[in-house]
């Protein structure tokens, strides 16, 4: 459909985009939701990976066709707007106490030049059999679930791409989570490695924590010695060529399997492939 298309998506995305802006903003505030900004956010990660053109959108009327990979800033923006609209509204009506749980095994991690879609699927797997354990254990977890691949920039200099998941989940016990989701580690690594948190979640939060876990961005964690000694870490952004491994990695994940969802009374997973643009703008805004 041509951009200028009185019914195209474009051009009711441009009509709508301030709207659309304060609307998402307003349930997520810390989501960064932009529309006007994502045609030059996509340019670039465009640039990052010049022969990967299937993964990406070329503009926000071919969102209406199809679905594709996790690295498009569209894909991420409709993401953005689906939670907005559909699953904080869900969330927030239920009465469950929700937790942040992220879970990362350092056993996961790959070299940049290496990753690629099968790495997520120990993650898969981790979470599918935490899922199961409560349910077996008569919790019935209502959970969005997001697969994330970050740097690990560390003192000791041996750079790797971690994969994680970050899970925003109720109905469960913060204890029966820590039970679900623990990770055993090898000798060598235990305490010093914390590869699991769960952190209770407040209501006004959780559009906060939902934007939080579906950020993808091409992002390290920097460990570093403080004056004091002790070691942290803190966030950076990705340098090249990191992020331009990132973003193949990340062109490798159909976003339909970047984020999962579970408990709810209907197949949102399903509602998310198969809701038309046209209609989520129009809850959106």
């Amino acid at each position: 459909m041509h951009p200028n298309h009185p019914h195209s998506i474009t051009s009711l995305i441009e009509s709508t985009s301030y709207r659309l802006n304060e609307a998402v903003l307003r349930s997520l505030p810390k989501s960064g939701f932009d529309v006007n900004a994502i045609p030059a956010q996509q340019a670039v990660r465009i640039k990052l990976l010049p022969r990967g053109s299937g993964a990406f959108n070329a503009s926000w009327d071919t969102l209406a066709g199809s679905r594709r990979s996790a690295a498009c800033r569209y894909e991420w923006a409709r993401l953005q707007m689906f939670l907005a609209a559909e699953i904080l509204p869900l969330l927030q009506d239920d009465r469950s106490t929700f937790y942040h749980v992220t879970l990362a095994d350092k056993r996961w991690r790959v070299a940049p030049s290496e990753a690629g879609k099968s790495n997520f699927d120990a993650p898969r797997r981790k979470v599918r059999a935490a899922i199961q354990a409560l349910r077996d254990g008569g919790f019935k977890p209502v959970f969005v679930a997001a697969y994330e691949m970050s740097g690990d920039d560390n003192l000791a200099g041996d750079y790797a791409f971690e994969p994680h998941v970050h899970l925003l989940i109720g109905g469960v016990s913060s204890t029966s989570l820590r039970t679900a989701f623990h990770v055993r580690l090898p000798r060598a690594s235990r305490g010093k490695d914390k590869p699991l948190r769960v952190d209770c979640v407040p209501t006004g939060e959780l559009g906060n924590v939902l934007a939080y876990i579906t950020k993808n961005k091409a992002q390290d964690r920097v460990e570093f010695t403080c004056s004091d000694g002790r070691i942290s870490r803190q966030s950076n952004r990705m340098p090249m060529p990191q992020a331009a491994d990132w973003v193949r990695c990340m062109a490798t994940m159909p976003i339909t399997k970047m984020i999962q969802f579970g408990g709810f009374a209907e197949s949102i997973t399903e509602r998310f492939a198969r809701l038309e643009m046209a209609t989520l703008i129009g809850k959106s805004r």
